[in-house]
């Protein structure tokens, strides 16, 4: 009896111990497979093997303030972006470095700018991108025409593509316009004094001396000094595309119009007329400055979130922010060889349209 139960113990044993080895060995080939899967993501594979391992672990492919980028975002967006440039003969081809620095920044961009929003109150509702969508939609017959381009062209279906494009646009678009509407601190290095000036341009003519030129420029000057109307004088004797709009030339901040022309508008008060010509490369100007704001300038205030930010590039990918790393927060660890590169997002057919200083004069901008 004795000597069975021993023989049974020890075929339990026996069992046990290899239930055990077997359950090792899984663990260690599990272990073994995460391991080439992780490594196949830094090494940026596309395997459906890699892809699979990158959604069961939710691997990114870089990180912003501790904020994910999904590597699967990544290797789509690229891949989409890579199918719409081959399908451009007609456009200078990109390298696929440039590819990549575009999708990296812009899913980056949007990650930064998704998080800033929640500081602000700002989110995208259905009513926004039913808006968006309807727009986008009036480009084309109907939806199924609209989806069958979108496919075309991206590889995207019409909900994707509202996802992926219009839902981040609609955000960077909100969070832009709340921003600009807090109250202005001048000493704020997001704030920019912006003028609103009119201006008449007598240009230079080959066929016309300078000074002749000139002559007639301070004679029309001298008669608005009389109480002429400026915008009738300008309608009258403009010579740029601004005569149509009475000279207006809208709203615009430092660094806009040629710098003679800007160091004079910029001395004028409001409602003020320029008591001389200014004189410029393009020719003899009447200035008048309309009016005078200040305003926060979005650009330097994510230009500023983006240069603090601490950016990890955890995939051997081209870093587009080496241009940050004298500034000792990017992450240098898992980054090779990098420069930056502005991200360009091709959305043709929502037609977006923002209020741009400038009133016609492209004559000016330097």
């Amino acid at each position: 009896m004795e000597e069975e139960q021993t023989k049974k113990g020890t075929g339990m044993g026996a069992l046990q111990g290899f239930v055990v080895g077997v359950v090792v060995i899984l663990v260690l080939v599990a272990f073994g497979v995460i391991i080439y899967g992780v490594n196949s993501v830094k090494n940026v594979s596309t395997s459906p093997f890699t892809l699979k391992v990158a959604k069961a672990l939710n691997l990114s492919a870089a990180e912003i303030n501790g904020l994910k980028v999904s590597y699967l975002d990544y290797i789509d967006d690229l891949e989409t972006l890579k199918k719409f440039y081959g399908e451009q003969s007609d456009l200078p081809q990109p390298s696929d470095q440039d590819i990549s620095d575009q999708v990296i920044s812009r899913l980056l961009a949007n990650t930064l700018i998704a998080n800033i929003s929640k500081d602000y109150d700002v989110e995208v509702t259905d009513e926004d991108v039913e808006g968006m969508k309807q727009q986008l939609l009036s480009n084309f017959p109907d939806e199924a025409a609209a989806e069958a381009e979108l496919m075309s062209r991206y590889g995207w279906t019409l909900e994707k593509y509202l996802k992926k494009v219009v839902r981040p646009l609609i955000l960077e678009q909100k969070l832009q316009e709340k921003f600009t509407e807090t109250a202005v601190d001048e000493s704020d290095e997001t704030t920019e004094e912006q003028v609103k000036a009119s201006h008449i341009l007598f240009k230079f003519d080959p066929n016309t001396s300078n000074e002749d030129t000139k002559t007639a420029a301070n004679e029309v000057l001298k008669q608005i000094k009389e109480g002429a109307d400026f915008a009738e004088m300008a309608t009258k004797y403009g010579s740029d595309g601004t005569k149509d709009v009475g000279g207006d030339l809208g709203w615009f901040g430092r660094g806009v119009m040629v710098p003679e022309f800007e160091e004079a508008v910029f001395a004028l008060e409001p409602g003020q007329l320029a008591d001389q010509l200014v004189e410029t490369q393009f020719g003899y100007h009447i200035i008048k400055l309309e009016d005078r704001k200040y305003t926060r300038d979005f650009v330097t205030f994510m230009d500023d979130k983006i240069k603090n930010a601490k950016i990890e590039i955890l995939i051997n990918i081209h870093n587009p922010f080496e241009s940050l790393l004298d500034t000792d927060i990017v992450d240098t660890e898992n980054i090779e060889n990098v420069d930056s590169a502005e991200v360009v997002t091709d959305i043709e057919d929502v037609e977006v349209t923002d209020d741009t200083a400038g009133g016609g004069e492209g004559e000016l901008v330097q």
